[in-house]
């Protein structure tokens, strides 16, 4: 009986390890053009990997070729800007690497674009890492606050300026490209880049739907607004945006133990598999097992080996990150109850919703 037990055992074993190693498959239904995965190595700028891998998109989709911009160039910009809302608020505002993709769009707007070539950061062992930075600026924005208050010339920051040369790099006044030298903003407009044409949408019922509302996560330092939408419609702007060559910034929580990056998937538990509405949300909303963790581009539609819809989706940890070059499905239920908020081109929405919003 004990041998047999052993025996027992031993198969258990076996099985969850075979499990483990097992690789699901999925059927890509539709693909939107993208760039290569890449790595955001041990920082907090998810943010900022998404929100450019979906800057470069929109590149391809206006008809230029493959474009490789500098996700450091929105960094080094966000953080003065974080800094100089920091002190307008007294030093009581959300001061870490966290952001959203509304603060990659206003870098757009104010000081243009990068090509990462002209300014790829700095990493360190093959990797960047920004621990030491945001500690750097956080101490520094609080002594500006404590020994120049009332004094501060918001506008400049120039005593962060040293740390982020430092950690970040220098930035170049113009860049080469095609034989012409272009300064960032002109880079921005040669590519056609306009922020006022991307908005930011969400879900959430304690807002009034087909208005504007914050959005109350920490990485919302800036307090923007997104339109907000009942999830039913928020997902028919989502496949429409794809099926129609849009791609789609996504954040939401990745904290669920149904997100399992490593096998390439996202679901919820079978207790909520296709039951996942609007009450459902808010609950997990109020109760904070929906948080704001990570933000990712969806780049496409696919389907899982029993059929179910998913969102064919690029992270940035790394192309080596799992078995599937660091892509993964997240299921409808999944994004159904675990977005924060989505940005699109405008003209990703659906005309009879856009009326709605009133844009």
């Amino acid at each position: 009986m004990k041998l047999l037990s052993m025996f027992a055992a031993l198969l258990l074993m076996v099985s969850a390890v075979y499990a483990e190693g097992e690789k699901e498959d999925f059927t890509i239904v539709k693909e939107v053009k993208h760039t290569p995965v890449i790595s955001q190595g041990r920082t907090g700028t998810c943010w900022s990997f998404a929100t450019t891998s979906f800057l470069e998109s929109e590149i391809m989709r206006k008809g230029f070729p493959e474009t490789n911009l500098s996700e450091m160039f929105f960094v080094y910009y966000n953080y003065k800007n974080k800094a100089f809302q920091y002190l307008l608020y007294h030093g009581k505002n959300n001061f870490g690497e966290g952001s959203l993709s509304h603060d990659v769009l206003k870098v757009v707007a104010d000081q243009g674009i990068m090509l990462y070539d002209e300014f790829p950061g700095i990493q360190k062992d093959g990797k960047y890492n920004h621990s030491a930075l945001i500690k750097e600026l956080r101490d520094e924005t609080d002594k500006i606050d404590k020994e120049k208050r009332g004094q501060i010339d918001v506008s400049d920051l120039k005593e962060l300026k040293s740390a982020l040369k430092n950690e970040l790099g220098k930035l170049p006044e113009k860049v080469e490209l095609e034989g012409k030298k272009y300064s960032a903003l002109e880079l921005r407009d040669k590519f056609e880049i306009n922020a006022d044409d991307y908005v930011e949408l969400t879900s959430f019922s304690h807002h009034p739907f087909y208005g504007q509302c914050v959005v109350e996560v920490p990485d919302n330092w800036a307090h923007e607004s997104y339109y907000n939408l009942p999830i039913d419609e928020l997902l028919e702007v989502m496949y429409y945006a794809l099926n129609n060559g849009y791609s789609i910034a996504w954040d939401g929580d990745t904290s669920e133990e149904t997100f399992v990056h490593k096998k390439g998937k996202a679901d919820v538990p079978k207790k909520l598999q296709g039951k996942v509405d609007q009450e459902e949300r808010q609950k997990t909303f109020y109760d904070r097992t929906t948080t704001d963790d990570h933000l990712m581009h969806l780049v496409g539609l696919s389907k899982d080996a029993e059929g179910k819809d998913c969102f064919y989706t690029k992270n940035s940890w790394g192309a080596d990150s799992n078995a599937y070059g660091g892509y993964l499905h997240m299921t409808e239920d999944y994004v159904r109850l675990k977005t924060i908020g989505i940005m699109v081109h405008i003209d990703a929405i659906p005309d009879a919703v856009k009326s709605k919003l009133g844009i």
